[in-house]
């Protein structure tokens, strides 16, 4: 089932489900606010999952600092 992220009802449904699952209380006076950031953050996935990147910017297996205003 696909969620609908303008429907308040449903997210907060699967808020309620997802905290009961995970084992963390969901204070009442919080649950709007979860509900409405998960709203937002559910808008904002798709543009940020479609935006492509290359193979350069795909995260490695190994992890390689670099000093700060070191060139690429």
């Amino acid at each position: 089932m696909a969620l609908n992220a303008n429907d308040a009802e449903q997210i907060g449904a699967w808020v309620d489900a997802q905290s009961a699952l995970l084992g963390l209380p969901l204070a009442p006076e919080h649950r709007p606010g979860v509900i409405r950031y998960t709203q937002l953050v559910m808008g904002l996935a798709p543009r940020v999952m479609d935006f492509a990147l290359t193979p350069r910017e795909e995260s490695g297996s190994v992890f390689v600092p670099v000093s700060p205003g070191a060139a690429e």
